[in-house]
């Protein structure tokens, strides 16, 4: 399952001058094996890309097994996209479904780690990420 969304002009403060485009946004899901979904986000998680981000994990989660959220390609994290991020965790640990996340740039690993968020398992790429989880 892929979901795409047209380029649009960034109005986050700090990310971009006023109608500059940014790089579209994706949520791709593939399924490694029986146990484990990987679903792989690409440009930035903010107010217009949340609903699309947190209905791809929770029909990801839906399916059963583990999770890997691969967060390689997304170069900027809202506000509201660190409540997607929390609220995905959230119902991962009421499902009791273990959830790798793989950040690779700095900005996104010292918002995951530096805020204190509770319950992210961190990984800097894929391999190491399906590795921990079996």
């Amino acid at each position: 399952m892929k979901i795409q969304k047209p380029p649009r002009l960034s109005r986050a403060f700090g990310r971009s001058s006023p109608g500059a485009l940014c790089e579209p946004f994706s949520v791709t899901t593939t399924f490694a094996g029986d146990r484990c979904a990987v679903l792989a986000v690409a440009g930035d998680i903010d107010m217009a890309t949340v609903a699309i981000f947190v209905e791809c994990a929770e029909t990801a989660l839906a399916a059963g097994g583990a999770l890997v959220v691969d967060l390689g390609e997304v170069a900027f994290c809202s506000g509201a996209g660190l409540r997607a991020l929390r609220r995905v965790q959230w119902h991962a640990d009421e499902a009791a479904v273990p959830v790798a996340w793989v950040v690779r740039t700095p900005p996104l690993w010292r918002l995951l780690r530096g805020t204190g968020v509770a319950g992210f398992a961190c990984y800097r790429d894929r391999a190491d990420a399906l590795a921990a989880l079996g």
